[in-house]
């Protein structure tokens, strides 16, 4: 069966400075080759070219790469939009360290994350965005908390940000963390970003995003009235 031309997004050190990171390998300093695989990818995330490899094993598109273009340190993340064997796959990376993390959140049979015990305001980093018309960064957040009493995930937060502007240097985003339940806090959180293209088409070959210094600051605007 032909692969789908596109993931579905998932909602989904420094030496000049120190990096306040709370989000594992958030700077993108350090990478790995991917066990049984071709790709080099960052410790704690995986990403969509591995996905892809674990459909098809001839798939050989490369969306993720390691960049000296970075905002701080040595590396920053970039990702593209590459077409093999005429399928189109948009860049997309995820904040879980192995593949199997990863397709149970696809078949929703788990939830995967990095530890996250802590009400945050704010995801924030720094990113430059080449796009081609219709094609957008997506930034997405989920932070969970095991319910004992349904042993279940209780979704605490599911915030989400869209930017269609072009940058060529690196600037800010801000993910406003907004929280369903206000009271609770997380212990789970899981963080994906990647390009997509509008009206759930392809993006186009040639749209670039490059991502680095991730990070939660900040508490919910409730938290900081009291």
């Amino acid at each position: 069966m032909k692969r789908a031309a596109f993931i579905l997004f998932f909602i989904l050190h420094s030496s000049f400075f120190i990096f306040a990171q709370n989000i594992p390998n958030g700077d993108f300093e350090n990478w790995w080759v991917y066990p049984k695989s071709l790709y080099e990818t960052p410790k704690n995330w995986t990403d969509n070219d591995l996905m892809y490899q674990q459909f098809d094993q001839a798939y050989r598109g490369i969306t993720v790469l390691k960049t000296t273009r970075s905002h701080s340190g040595k590396y920053a993340l970039q990702m593209g939009v590459a077409i093999d064997h005429g399928d189109t796959v948009n860049g997309g990376v995820y904040s879980t360290g192995n593949m199997d993390s990863l397709m149970k959140v696809l078949y929703h049979t788990s939830s995967a994350g990095f530890p996250c015990s802590q009400k945050y305001g704010t995801f924030t980093g720094y990113y430059i965005f080449d796009n081609k018309p219709g094609d957008t960064a997506v930034f997405g957040v989920i932070l969970t908390k095991w319910n004992w009493v349904v042993k279940k995930r209780d979704t605490i937060v599911n915030s989400i940000l869209r930017i269609g502007d072009n940058h060529t240097d690196y600037v800010p985003f801000v993910v406003p963390l907004k929280y369903r339940q206000k009271v609770e806090v997380p212990d789970t959180a899981f963080i994906s970003i990647g390009i997509q293209a509008e009206f759930g088409k392809p993006a186009r070959v040639g749209t670039t995003l490059i991502i680095d210094d991730l990070q939660f600051s900040g508490r919910p605007p409730k938290d900081n009235k009291e």
